[in-house]
């Protein structure tokens, strides 16, 4: 089976790891998705890596980074507008490809127009989407949707429209390349992006730096407004998001993500409300992975997933949520236990061998 993965990555990222590797522009364009891949960021590289370990023939697409797709381009003579260089170069690449199945992460972008276009050279079109998007998204040409938001999955349903509840995995080899283990010099973390959707998010992080000592990382905290706008000068007094700033320590990526999540002996997770009480998103095996207590929001189905006071910890409201992290500050010899045990578990059920071999058996089923 021939699958090919579509995803692009979070401009901030990218700024970043073009300022790293200043030699990714000399390089061939395998040599480029390589080293791309190596920084272990999102979660498209490790199925495009275990579709392949399954014995799949697999590639993968980046397609907002301009100087990868456009080596793609000049070494297999491609000309392109400059207008519309990405969907013109993923178009070609899925043209020379012909996958039984094309997968798109929640690249909204991509979907109606593009997606029917490229209908004609694949099988089957599958899309994992478990972020908000906006109504009236098109979603008549995907085969099967994948969420770990059952309302989502519940919803397409209803529509007509193939979908299946599927969990996020965690991808082993990142063990091997962070320190590990590492001390636990963090005592209290959230390590998390904000953005419009996380309304839980910002008012338990509000409510967090006003009564503990929490570390964040994450996007989206600074805000850059052109200067001498009047929004620039208000800001200079009255800044946005001023409380969490104070306890805020920048922008983490990739392995330098998992090695400040290792080195957390307790991380805080919040789920918004369109999950409606279920919990299971990335995090919770981000977390669990490298062997760190999660401090997780009750959900009704948090019991299927881990063993709540033995592999994970969880608050029904804020103020149970810092007595839980005083608790574990003093007695953290258990909240290392705890960890440990969590990471047994995903490391066992949360893997991406298990996750790929989940999307084949979803594939089969649709695949017509």
């Amino acid at each position: 089976m021939k699958v090919q993965l579509l995803t692009d990555y979070y401009p901030p990222f990218l700024d970043q790891f073009y300022k790293k590797h200043p030699e990714f522009y000399s390089l061939s364009y395998s040599a480029m998705l390589e080293l791309l891949l190596k920084q272990y960021f999102a979660d498209t590289g490790a199925a495009y890596f275990h579709l392949k370990k399954q014995g799949q023939e697999a590639d993968v697409m980046v397609v907002n980074c301009e100087p990868l797709q456009k080596r793609w381009a000049e070494e297999n003579g491609l000309s392109y507008s400059e207008n519309s260089w990405e969907k013109e170069i993923a178009f070609a690449q899925i043209k020379s490809f012909r996958p039984d199945v094309f997968y798109i992460e929640s690249v909204f972008k991509y979907f109606g127009d593009f997606i029917r276009q490229i209908k004609p050279y694949c099988k089957m079109v599958v899309s994992w989407i478990s972020t908000p998007f906006k109504e009236g998204l098109a979603f008549n040409d995907i085969d099967l949707i994948l969420s770990s938001t059952p309302k989502f999955v519940e919803n397409f349903r209803k529509k007509g429209i193939p979908s299946e509840y599927m969990l996020p995995a965690f991808d082993v080899r990142v063990l091997k390349e962070i320190q590990n283990p590492q001390p636990k010099i963090y005592p209290f973390t959230f390590v998390g992006g904000l953005g419009s959707a996380h309304v839980n998010r910002r008012q338990a992080l509000e409510f967090l730096v006003k009564h503990s000592d929490i570390k964040i990382w994450g996007y989206g905290y600074r805000i850059n407004y052109p200067r001498r706008s009047w929004a620039y000068f208000r800001h200079l007094i009255f800044p946005e998001n001023g409380s969490l700033l104070k306890h805020y320590e920048g922008e983490l990526w990739g392995l330098a993500m998992y090695e400040v999540l290792q080195a957390s002996l307790v991380t805080f997770n919040i789920h918004e409300a369109l999950l409606e009480g279920h919990v299971g998103n990335m995090r919770m095996f981000e977390a669990s992975g490298v062997g760190t207590l999660l401090l997780n929001d009750h959900g009704h189905n948090l019991s299927a997933l881990f063993e709540p006071g033995k592999e994970i910890e969880t608050y029904k409201n804020l103020d149970e949520a810092l007595e839980k992290i005083t608790y574990y500050k003093i007695h953290p010899e258990k909240a290392v236990e705890m960890g440990l045990k969590a990471q047994e578990r995903t490391l066992k059920h949360y893997n991406y061998d298990v996750f790929i071999s989940n999307l084949s058996d979803y594939i089969k089923k649709y695949l017509p």
